[in-house]
C-alpha cells in the first residue's frame, strides 16, 4: 500500500515526500508526500457545458524546492449552475508525471468559480505507468487555499498495487 499526500498551487509549484521517506518520489514507500503549484489554466472566463480546458504545473518534493515531476489535467465542463457566479463541475482526467513513472487519476470537480479553483473532492486513481503500472486507489482532495494567485490543495491518495 502507497499513500501519496500533496498539494496544488496555483501559479507553478507541486511538492513530493513524507516523513521517513526521502525527497525522491518511491513507489515502494508507505507514504508520500508531494506538493504542487498550478502554473497553467486556459479555462475561458465563461465557459459552456462540453467545453474543455486544460490545468497544471510542477511537482515538487515537501519542501517545495526540488522539482520531482510534472501533473497535468484536462477537463471538460459537464453542468453550470445558475448562481452568480456560476459554479462549473467538470470531469477531469489527470497525470502526475514522477521519476519512477506516472499516476493517473480521474474525478468530478466543483469549481465556485474557476479563478479560485475547485472544491474538496476525491478522485480516483486508475492506473499508471512504470512502477505505478499496477496501481489503483482513490484520493482525498482538500483545498488549503482558494486565493487567485495562489490555489492550494492537498492530495491523499491511498494506492493499492496489484
Amino acid at each position: 500500500m502507497l499513500v501519496l499526500a500533496g498539494a496544488l498551487l496555483s501559479a507553478g509549484a507541486v511538492s513530493a515526500g513524507a516523513a521517513g521517506v526521502s525527497t525522491a518520489v518511491d513507489p515502494k514507500a508507505d507514504t508520500v508526500e508531494v506538493m504542487a503549484k498550478r502554473s497553467l489554466m486556459s479555462a475561458p472566463v465563461n465557459p459552456a457545458v462540453g467545453s474543455g480546458f486544460v490545468a497544471g504545473g510542477d511537482l515538487l518534493d515537501e519542501q517545495g524546492r526540488a522539482k520531482v515531476g510534472e501533473g497535468y489535467s484536462h477537463c471538460g465542463v459537464v453542468s453550470i449552475s445558475v448562481t452568480v457566479p456560476p459554479a462549473v463541475t467538470a470531469h477531469c482526467t489527470s497525470v502526475f508525471r514522477l521519476k519512477d513513472g506516472e499516476l493517473h487519476l480521474s474525478g468530478l470537480r466543483t469549481y465556485k468559480t474557476l479563478a479560485t479553483g475547485f472544491e474538496d473532492t476525491t478522485l480516483a486513481v486508475v492506473g499508471g505507468t512504470g512502477a505505478y503500472a499496477n496501481t489503483r486507489g482513490e484520493g482525498k482532495v482538500t483545498r488549503t487555499s482558494g486565493r487567485a494567485a495562489e490555489v492550494a490543495y492537498r492530495f491523499t491518495f491511498t494506492l493499492a498495487t496489484d
